[in-house]
Order: C-alpha cells, then sequence, then structure tokens
C-alpha cells in the first residue's frame, strides 16, 4: 500500500518533468541554489537576487512554451534560447545603477520592475488559458479539476513537510547532539522545490480526475453555503442602509471584493457539480445577485477618490469594478464563454501596469498633483484643504512617478512648511499608563493581556469616530481577537487632556457584556486637536472572562 502510494506520487512527478522538462529544472536550480545558501549571512545575496530573478523570468517564459508546444523539436531550442535572453535583459535592466533616457536610476528600475511584474503576471495566466483550452473541457470542470489537484498536492505536501521535519529534527538531537537545526530548513526547501512546486505546476494539466464525493460536499455545500451566506448578510446590511438611510462603511469596497474573489471560483466550480437542485439554482444566481453590490462598490470607491484623490489601490478598485461589469455581462449573454475573462484580467493588469498615460502610477500621479495644485494656488486654504494638499505633496514625493510633477515646483517651500508644521502646531498628545499590580478578578474566571495599535491595523488619519467606533483588540497567548466601542470613552479622555491622569482609575474599565469586560492600562494617543483626526494610537489593557 505505502509503495503504491509513494509510486504515484513519483509518477505525478515524472510526468510533470516530461510536460514541462526546462521550467521544472530552472526550479530545480534554484532550489538548489537557496538550500546551499540559507541561513549563511555571508552569503553573495545580491547576486543570489539576480539570478532567483533570471530564472523566475526564464520559467514563467518555458512554462508558456511547454504549455504551447505538443512535441519537442528543433524549433523549441529556439524558443528557449529566445527565454534566456529575455530573461538576461530584464535581469541586467533592473540591476542598472545609473539613470537611463534622462531618467533617474529610481524611476528607470521602477518602469523596468513595473514591466516584470507585468510580464510574469501576464505569462502566467496566459498559460492557465493554454492549458484549459488543451484540456477540451468546461470551463467549470477545469477549474474543479485544477481545485481538487491543488488541494491533493497541498495535502501531500503537508504531510510530507511535517513528518520530514519531525525525522530531521530526531536526527540532529539524537546524532548532532542538538547541532545544526538549519538543515531542517534545507530539507524544507528542497521538498518544496523538488516536489510541491512542480506538482503544482502541473495541477494545472488535463488530468481525467472525477470529482469525489468527499470534494463535492466541501465545494458545494460548504464552500457554497458560506457564500451565499455572506450574500444574506450583505442583503439584510443593504436593507438596513435603505431604511435607516446610512452612508455605507469606509470597510464596505473590502468586504465585496473579498467576496467577489472568493466567490466567482466557488459559484463556478459549483456549476461543475449541477445536480438540478435548489441548491444549484441558487448558485447559478449568485453572479446576479451580486449585481446590486457592484452599485455599492461604486459609490464607495468614487466617494474615496471625491475625498481623497486617486492611488494606486484605488485605481485597482476600479479595475476590478470593470471586471465584475464585463464578467457579468459575459455571464448573462453566454456562460460558455466564461474564460475569457483570463483574457481580461491581462488585459486589465497591462493596463494598470505598462501602458502609457493611463496605467494605475501615471494616473495616481496626475491626480494628485490636479489636487496638489488646486489648493497650492489658493491664497487662504482650510485646515482640511491644507491637510488634503499635504497628503497630495507626500504621495508625490514619495512616488518616484510622482517626483516628476514636483521638479522646479515654485511653490514647494511653502508646502515644506505646511508639512513639517501642520501636525505639531494642532496636535496633542493623551499619555497614560497605570501600572496595575493589582487586578481585581472577583467574579471571572480568565483575565487576558490585551492590545491594539495603529501599526497593528493602520490608521490613514481616521477621525476618532472611525478608528475607535470598533476598536479591534488582539489577546495576547491566543489567535482571537475582540472588538469593542471605545468612542465615547476616548472622546471622554480627550476632554479630561491633562487631568486624565488622575482620574484614570474610575474610567479605565468598560464593561462588554454580561461575561466579559476590559481594564485599560495603558492608552496613548496623538491627535489633530482641530480636526479630531488620529494620527497613531497605542491602547493595552486586560480581558476578564467569566
Amino acid at each position: 500500500m505505502i509503495k503504491e502510494k509513494f509510486n504515484s506520487l513519483l509518477n505525478v512527478l515524472k510526468r510533470s518533468v516530461e510536460k514541462f522538462p526546462m521550467t521544472i529544472i530552472s526550479v530545480w536550480i534554484l532550489t538548489l541554489i537557496i538550500t546551499i545558501f540559507v541561513g549563511n549571512m555571508d552569503a553573495p545575496w545580491e547576486v543570489i537576487g539576480r539570478i532567483t530573478l533570471g530564472i523566475v523570468i526564464f520559467a514563467s517564459s518555458t512554462y508558456l512554451i511547454e504549455s504551447l508546444i505538443k512535441e519537442k523539436n528543433q524549433k523549441t531550442i529556439i524558443y528557449y534560447l529566445l527565454s534566456i535572453f529575455v530573461a538576461t535583459v530584464l535581469t541586467l535592466l533592473s540591476n542598472i545603477k545609473t539613470g537611463v533616457l534622462g531618467m533617474s536610476n529610481e524611476l528607470f528600475i521602477h518602469y523596468v520592475i513595473r514591466f516584470i511584474v507585468c510580464y510574469i503576471l501576464s505569462i502566467l495566466i496566459l498559460s492557465i488559458y493554454v492549458n484549459y483550452k488543451k484540456s477540451n473541457i468546461a470551463f467549470e470542470k477545469y477549474l474543479t479539476n485544477v481545485v481538487v489537484n491543488i488541494f491533493k498536492t497541498n495535502f501531500i505536501y503537508g504531510i510530507l513537510a511535517v513528518g520530514s521535519s519531525i525525522i530531521v529534527a530526531i536526527f540532529i538531537f539524537l546524532i548532532l547532539n542538538g547541532r545544526g537545526y538549519m538543515l531542517i530548513a534545507r530539507v524544507e526547501i528542497l521538498l518544496l522545490g523538488i516536489y510541491y512546486v512542480p506538482t503544482l505546476i502541473y495541477s494545472f494539466c488535463k488530468q481525467n480526475n472525477e470529482t469525489g464525493k468527499f470534494a463535492k460536499i466541501v465545494i458545494k455545500y460548504v464552500l457554497g453555503s458560506l457564500v451565499m451566506l455572506a450574500f444574506s448578510i450583505i442583503y439584510i446590511y443593504l436593507l438596513k442602509i435603505l431604511i435607516l438611510r446610512n452612508i455605507p462603511s469606509n470597510e464596505i469596497f473590502r468586504i465585496l471584493a473579498a467576496l467577489f474573489l472568493v466567490g466567482l471560483p466557488i459559484w463556478t466550480m459549483c456549476d461543475s457539480l449541477d445536480e438540478g437542485n435548489t441548491f444549484d439554482k441558487i448558485i447559478k444566481k449568485l453572479p446576479l445577485l451580486f449585481v446590486p453590490f457592484i452599485f455599492l462598490q461604486i459609490y464607495s470607491i468614487a466617494v474615496r477618490i471625491g475625498e481623497y484623490g486617486l492611488t494606486e489601490a484605488r485605481y485597482m478598485g476600479i479595475m476590478l469594478i470593470i471586471f465584475e461589469i464585463i464578467y457579468t455581462i459575459i455571464y448573462i449573454k453566454n456562460k460558455t464563454k466564461i474564460a475569457v475573462n483570463l483574457l481580461l484580467i491581462i488585459a486589465l493588469i497591462v493596463m494598470s501596469t505598462i501602458t502609457p498615460f493611463i496605467n494605475m502610477f501615471r494616473i495616481s500621479a496626475f491626480n494628485q498633483f490636479i489636487i496638489f495644485n488646486k489648493y497650492n494656488q489658493k491664497d487662504y486654504i482650510t485646515q482640511e484643504e491644507k491637510s488634503k494638499m499635504n497628503g497630495a505633496y507626500r504621495y508625490l514625493k514619495y512616488s518616484p512617478v510622482g517626483k516628476q510633477y514636483l521638479e522646479n515646483y515654485k511653490f514647494i517651500n511653502k508646502v515644506d512648511e505646511y508639512e513639517s508644521n501642520e501636525k505639531y502646531e494642532n496636535s496633542k498628545t493623551i499619555n497614560v499608563d497605570k501600572d496595575e499590580k493589582f487586578i481585581n478578578i472577583d467574579g471571572y474566571k480568565k483575565l487576558y493581556e490585551i492590545y491594539a495599535s495603529s501599526y497593528s491595523y493602520g490608521n490613514d488619519n481616521k477621525t476618532i469616530d472611525e478608528t475607535f467606533g470598533n476598536m479591534t483588540f488582539n489577546v495576547t497567548g491566543t489567535d482571537n481577537i475582540i472588538k469593542v466601542k471605545l468612542t465615547d470613552r476616548i472622546k471622554q479622555y480627550i476632554k479630561l487632556g491633562n487631568s486624565l491622569a488622575r482620574q484614570f482609575d474610575n474610567i479605565n474599565e468598560i464593561i462588554i457584556d454580561n461575561n466579559r469586560k476590559i481594564i485599560l492600562d495603558s492608552v496613548n494617543i496623538y491627535y489633530n486637536e482641530t480636526t479630531n483626526e488620529i494620527y497613531s494610537y497605542s491602547i493595552t489593557g486586560y480581558l476578564l472572562e467569566k
């Protein structure tokens, strides 16, 4: 039995090498290099980095070539040589130390890296599309096969990784007297490169797999049900907005984007497991039920862009919305052509990264410059306008593309003055540290340390309500988090100001519910007194549970 399973693993690896010889050999060479030098601080890591980049570019090219060709012949060698040429040129360009074509070195490297990222992503997605076309099966069935294959590969690799780690650890402890634990890392890297990556690559090829009963249950009834539940929650949220006439949360775009990106492959796979029951009919309607969410996303991102301008992240949000719209149109008109969306992704990647004038970096920098120039030309601007202008200036200042707009700009000194003085002129700090030598836990059974900070979750100069309306605390020693509304308490702290330290004992306990409360022992907040923007915060304390 064990021998059969082992032979099965070897057969998958063998077929992978037969189908993608140069791709797998490249992976193995890179694996060998990293295995040899891992843990060596004196290794020539800059050179290794260049080699790694070159191999990744080359392997991406050969993966497409070997996906396309049916038989190896003399022409194949020409394609391999061309791949070597492309990888060499791009690697050399990415390591140029001086400016080229009148550009600074930073800007030139920025362009090269953008092109490399675009090249690799586009080539890999095109390779997947080619493998799908060669499979001669429906896209939903192909996707299901790929996901099942990847799951099997991950499961087997997980077992091998854990097993090999235990065996090597025992060997090190008993034979090497506890020395050389880096051997575990080397073995894991070898296993990753020699077995996992090649079999993962082969997962996208046509394999005559029947979807097992367990896989059907997980994909259709577990994952499908979770997606439907998420849809239900957001529809309830939509209803709440309409009834109460609330403004949608700033987080709604991220939630809906994640739902679409996770839900799309799930409802696509469920199509291949269609049994004609009521559950299947509901699953098929999910792409159409997502349409109202697209309008909510458009509203959400339009508000953010209108308030703070365009950035790379918001540009990608627009690209996602465009993809969702086109995907929905294709799904309604001809669901059998849904695989065309892979080519659409490539087009959007090219547009976002390297297309002149409309790529995410150029158009974002141009938009931020318009905002900056609009306020900087005014004789008088409000504190809010000053904040927006400085935000645009900082974006341009730290963007390789944006810096071009600031060259020889005659009002830079004025902005530098604003940038350096704005926070300090209108800022205040609340710092309270209470040394808890004794904590009364009467009525409670468990006590945990908790903490929250802007360094963990980011802040982006949000207001008090946005920052503390749903404060997330990490629970030390666990993977748990708790969410607590601290808005009123923080406003109380700010109102008390310097007198807070004397009164903190009376207002540092917050009841969450009948079974839990928190005790704060440290509150440090840096905020703008005029706008109430929170620049940074750090809060620690204890969670008590009954």
